[in-house]
This record gives structure tokens, C-alpha cells and sequence, in this order.
């Protein structure tokens, strides 16, 4: 299989995220890949309409996408993403789950999760989680756009560190143009920064791991099936919500 990096590269980007907690890979999309799966975002949102979920007035996800098309499955199974993600998880790398997300412009600033951890919302079972996730961005990222925010070493050194306790201004907003990657830990403290003039924000997510027993729909795995997406990841959100208060 073709090399993107050499070792010492791969090991400084390793370093960079154990120490860190996240990775700013820029180019990890190609002009006709960002085309393609922009246009491809556009057919979901209309053949699927049912699929979207509205969590606020700046924020549309949709997360059952796989079932409808392939057209996601170059940036899952991207080799270029994937030597990195090996260097970082290790040779049992395992996909674990995908979603589109958009963020649109907004005079309401204030984010519907706040500083928030992923997969175990219980603070005190923070070490557990044990995954990454990769932002794709499809659009551009300026520092006028809603961003990606992270509190940097907060997986590891500052592990110790209640999401509740973080000021709102803290963290470092990864901004970068279109086609750019994010590569970070799951347990590391992040949000979403919203800026009153920001254009329409259009990001992949997936979560990738090397644990059997990381899943990251473990919060939902008690709720109702019967409930209408969008009520799941209201619930689970109220959960992690509780969970960080104690």
C-alpha cells in the first residue's frame, strides 16, 4: 500500500496528538472529493429528509447515512487517514460510527451541549474512553465561522479536569480551509464555538477505536427504541448533562 508519510512524520504527529489530544491534518481532501461529497450532502438531505435531525436552530445532524449510500465511504476508508489513525489506535483499528453535521448561521450563541467529553458523560468514568473521532470539513473555517474547540492535554495530563469547571472562552478553535481533518481524543474536553457571523458549517464525523468494548452509543443503549432519533439524542444529551453535575 502506497506511503503518505514517512515514519519520523507519522511519529511527530503521534507525539503531537498523545501530547495534545488532537491533530489539524490540512489537505486531507482533494478539490474533486470536497465537490463530490458536498453535492452528495445535498442528495441526502433531499432523498433522506426524514434522517435529519434538527437539535437546535444552528445545528442539523444526520446519522443513520450509511444505510442510503456509498458515498461517504472514501473519506471512512481513507488510506491517507487511515496511516495516520493506525500510528495512533494500532493495528485492531476498528470504524465505529458516522455522521454529516451542519452548523448554520445563528443570533442564538449558545451551544445546546456545551464543554462536554464524548462516548461516558460520567465524569468519573472519563478514563475510559478510549477513541477518536476525524472532523472532515467541507467548508471553510475561518475565524469568523463556528469552529471546533478543544481544551488542549485535557485526555491526559488534565484528565482530571470537570467539563462544569471550564470558562467559556477557554480552548483553541481549529479553524482551516476546506478539506482539512481534525484528528482528536475523544476524551479530550471540546465544544462548539459559534460566531454571530458565521457562513453555513458543513463537517463529516466518524469514530474510529481498537476496543472491542469501546462503542460510542453506549449512552443510548437503555433508551426506548421506539423514539424518534432526534428525541434519542435529546435524552442523551439531558443524561451526559446530569452526569456532569453529579
Amino acid at each position: 500500500m502506497a506511503r503518505f508519510f514517512s515514519d519520523t512524520q507519522l511519529d511527530d504527529m503521534v507525539r503531537h496528538f498523545d501530547l495534545q489530544g488532537y491533530l489539524r491534518v490540512e489537505n486531507a481532501l482533494t478539490a474533486d472529493q470536497i465537490r463530490c461529497l458536498d453535492q452528495a450532502v445535498d442528495r441526502h438531505r433531499k432523498e433522506c429528509p426524514d434522517d435529519w435531525m434538527a437539535l437546535s436552530d444552528s445545528f442539523c445532524e444526520a446519522i443513520d447515512v450509511l444505510p442510503h449510500t456509498a458515498a461517504f465511504d472514501e473519506v471512512i476508508e481513507s488510506p491517507l487517514l487511515l496511516e495516520i489513525l493506525q500510528a495512533i489506535l494500532g493495528e485492531n483499528l476498528t470504524f465505529e460510527e458516522f455522521a454529516i453535521l451542519l452548523r448554520n448561521p445563528t443570533a442564538n450563541l449558545n451551544e445546546i451541549k456545551g464543554w462536554h467529553r464524548d462516548i461516558v458523560r460520567d465524569y468519573e468514568r472519563r478514563k475510559e474512553i478510549y477513541a477518536v473521532s476525524v472532523l472532515w470539513y467541507l467548508t471553510d473555517v475561518s475565524p469568523t465561522d463556528h469552529c471546533f474547540c478543544i481544551v488542549p492535554e485535557s485526555h491526559n495530563r488534565l484528565v482530571d479536569l470537570n467539563p462544569c469547571d471550564v470558562a467559556a472562552d477557554a480552548g483553541v478553535d481549529l479553524i482551516g480551509p476546506a478539506g482539512t481533518a481534525v484528528l482528536f481524543h475523544a476524551r479530550a474536553i471540546h465544544n462548539a464555538r459559534l460566531k454571530q457571523t458565521s457562513t453555513q458549517r458543513r463537517t463529516l464525523q466518524a469514530y474510529f477505536s481498537n476496543r472491542l468494548d469501546q462503542r460510542t452509543n453506549e449512552c443510548a443503549a437503555d433508551i426506548d427504541p421506539g423514539l424518534p432519533m432526534t428525541e434519542v439524542i435529546k435524552e442523551v444529551q439531558r443524561r451526559g448533562k446530569l452526569k456532569m453535575k453529579g
